[in-house]
């Protein structure tokens, strides 16, 4: 079992006073207040009991310790061992002093810390001012009281921020979990012998387990270990600040999500009836929030309320970059969109509540292996994401999309590589064939003589390897043995999406790789002809008009959707209201465009349609990036409510493809009506084609 430096000072001295110590003499020995000692001897009490060993107090009398002799001994056995140094790394240290002070409501004494973790006065004088700064970043302020001692001041959710980061960064997931497994109702009273998973008590993060694994199974099922250990530690948090009347300010709400909101409010339903009291609305926002850094499964349909469109725009974006710095066209992988439109949407609330930590050493691996991706990937995301500041494991798990990508859309095979072998045929054959063998990426394999060096147009090659130095060759290679060892396929197929620095690099349009575990649907007959009257529809619908503005944006919306009356649309009046609900919740304005895509799914809309209408006046509204534009293009989609799953696939195209490259975005910015209905029509067959 675990004791803090402070408690065993507690227990050795009721061992060594077995007749009695008076509260004053724990008091000038300690250094501590009444308050803090009943607390301690509290705490203590719970540990021992599974020792049979007892506190009493005598009344008149001082503290003493009584049980059997043999339990006795036992304690004393476990006061001698040498417990777990984890004050001895000065970080770790630091943060549990930091804690400490956080969980105290009385000041505490420089002298009572010293004893606690089991350093000198001045160790923890110099930790004090390291710990001073980095408070800063809270906006918590360390006060020094004048014979009293220090305590930390500020907000309670800025409090709650930095503890639960900290006791998070101090748990493994091994420790937490296995911790977690052992909590039931009857073993609450153990602890968990770990420093700072004890600053948790153990029934709250029971009730947070026990209210979490009571949610729909699909709820979490995108959540990560590290994701899930994390809400758990916030939510057992909150439930011990709660109990101890540390309740948030009605000024520290967030706007989370409605579906974040809603998982938390059946998580506080649950704690309220254990706590039987009601939660106000501000913990409920709180750990709303909190919940958003859990990946959840994004809504990847545009005409949902909880699709959040500026951050699709983002998200393209940030692939375009990356693909025009890497040299590797990453645009055309839907599932990368996809992947990382769930990821970024935790990440970027995972950013603002997490301390920078010791980088993951896997993760370490994973970016060393691809460092032309990460530094494509850290580069764009202060490019695009420029108000964030992502951890390096953060980063890391953004370059395994990017590397996932390429494993299920490996690169064209149409590369050549030249080989400068001084060895016989033989041997050269050898090479020729391991390089066919293992790098089939490459088409052409060309072995060349020292001999003829001179009489090679090497501009044919991507790639030249040589078996031996070349001095004074001024041309890039690469020094590979003749029997082309295996660090070295390892070498070479990592630079092969680097090799032609002059053009993008496409994905091949072959199936993907991993084959047998993509799992194949089937699609009947009738599916697919249902596909190809949907697009047949959309393509006779479609329409490019010149249109006069009205006064506002509204009233223009209103009289382009009230000519669709009788055939598109049944009650224009609602449409147009609903389309301008979509407009009010996020910007939609295409950024260095002149279009926006206003859209939305109702009752009312009889059948899919999109048309583009372009207006004699410009209007000036709010971009995705949040600049604006001068709006003289409105792209309008509109579907019923519900949508058949092959209107959810072809509008969904066409949102997608609207700023997948720059030359679709120039076609629907300037193009003739000719022009656009022959890109939808592309669109279309190569989404039936997929099917």
């Amino acid at each position: 079992m675990y004791f803090s430096g402070r408690e065993k000072t507690i227990l050795s001295l009721m061992l060594e006073y077995p007749n009695g110590i008076t509260l004053d003499e724990l008091q000038s020995q300690l250094q501590i207040s009444r308050r803090t000692l009943y607390r301690e001897i509290a705490s203590i009490e719970k540990t021992i009991q599974t020792l049979d060993i007892q506190i009493i107090k005598p009344r008149g009398a001082g503290y003493r310790i009584v049980g059997e002799s043999d339990n006795l001994d036992k304690l004393r056995q476990q006061l001698s061992q040498k417990q777990e140094e984890i004050f001895a790394d000065n970080v770790k240290r630091q943060s549990a002093i930091v804690c400490s002070l956080l969980l105290q409501d009385e000041e505490v004494t420089i002298e009572s810390l010293a004893i606690d973790f089991r350093v000198s006065i001045g160790t923890i004088v110099s930790d004090l001012q390291t710990i001073e700064l980095s408070l800063q970043d809270y906006q918590l302020s360390l006060l020094r009281l004048k014979g009293r001692g220090i305590k930390i001041d500020g907000q309670e959710k800025a409090k709650r921020q930095i503890l639960g980061n900290l006791i998070f960064n101090g748990v493994s997931e091994y420790d937490f979990y296995h911790y977690l497994d052992t909590l039931e109702e009857h073993t609450l009273n153990r602890p968990s012998q770990h420093f700072f998973l004890d600053l948790l008590s153990a029934d709250s993060l029971y009730l947070a387990k026990k209210s979490f694994y009571q949610l729909p199974q699909n709820i979490l099922k995108n959540a990560t270990d590290n994701q899930l250990q994390r809400v758990l530690i916030l939510l057992a948090l909150s439930i011990d600040r709660m109990r101890s009347n540390h309740w948030l300010n009605l000024t520290e709400g967030q706007s989370p999500r409605t579906d974040s909101i809603q998982l938390a409010n059946q998580l506080m339903v649950k704690v309220a009836q254990h706590l039987q009291c009601s939660i106000p609305s501000q913990e409920v926002n709180l750990f709303a929030y909190q919940l958003e850094g859990i990946n959840y499964k994004q809504p990847q349909n545009i005409f949902l309320d909880a699709y959040d469109v500026e951050l699709s725009y983002k998200i393209k974006e940030f692939i375009r970059f990356v693909s025009q710095d890497s040299g590797y066209d990453f645009r055309k992988d839907e599932q990368l969109f996809n992947d990382l439109m769930a990821h970024m949407s935790a990440a970027i609330k995972r950013v603002a509540n997490t301390l920078n930590v010791a980088p993951n050493p896997l993760l370490m691996k994973v970016t060393e292996k691809y460092q032309w991706i990460t530094k494509a990937v850290e580069a764009q995301l202060k490019n695009v994401f420029s108000q964030y500041r992502f951890s390096f494991d953060e980063i890391g798990y953004i370059v395994i999309h990017f590397a996932t990508s390429l494993e299920r859309y490996p690169i064209s095979k149409d590369l050549s590589v030249l080989v400068i072998c001084s060895s016989g045929i033989g041997t050269a054959r050898i090479l020729e064939s391991r390089i066919r063998k293992y790098l089939p990426e490459f088409k052409k394999v060309q072995i060349g003589k020292i001999s003829q060096m001179s009489q090679i147009n090497y501009k044919d090659y991507d790639l030249i390897l040589a078996t031996i130095f070349l001095p004074g060759f001024t041309l890039p290679y690469k020094v590979i043995s003749p029997l082309l060892l295996e660090d070295e396929i390892s070498e070479i197929r990592s630079q092969l999406y680097q090799l032609k620095p002059a053009q993008t690099v496409t994905m091949t349009e072959v199936t993907p790789i991993n084959m047998e575990s993509r799992q194949i649907t089937e699609l009947s007959f009738q599916e697919v002809y249902e596909t190809m009257r949907v697009a047949n529809q959309l393509l006779s619908s479609f329409d490019l008009k010149k249109v006069q503005s009205q006064a506002t944006i509204e009233a223009t919306l209103a009289q382009i959707i009230t000519e669709l009356t009788g055939t598109i649309v049944n009650d224009a009046a609602e449409v147009t209201q609903r389309v301008i609900d979509r407009y009010l919740i996020a910007p939609i304005g295409i950024p260095q465009t002149n279009m926006a895509l206003f859209h939305c799914a109702d009752e009312e809309v009889k059948e899919p349609l999109f048309a583009i209408y372009e207006l004699d006046q410009t209007f000036s509204i709010p971009s995705m990036d949040r600049k604006g534009i001068s709006l003289q293009r409105i792209l309008l989609m509109l579907a019923p409510e519900p949508m058949p799953e092959s209107q959810k696939a072809l509008l969904g195209k066409i949102s997608s493809s609207i700023i997948e490259s720059d030359l679709n975005t120039e076609i629907y910015m300037t193009g003739s009506k000719e022009k656009i209905y022959e890109l939808l029509s592309t669109l279309f067959v190569n989404e039936v084609r997929k099917k």
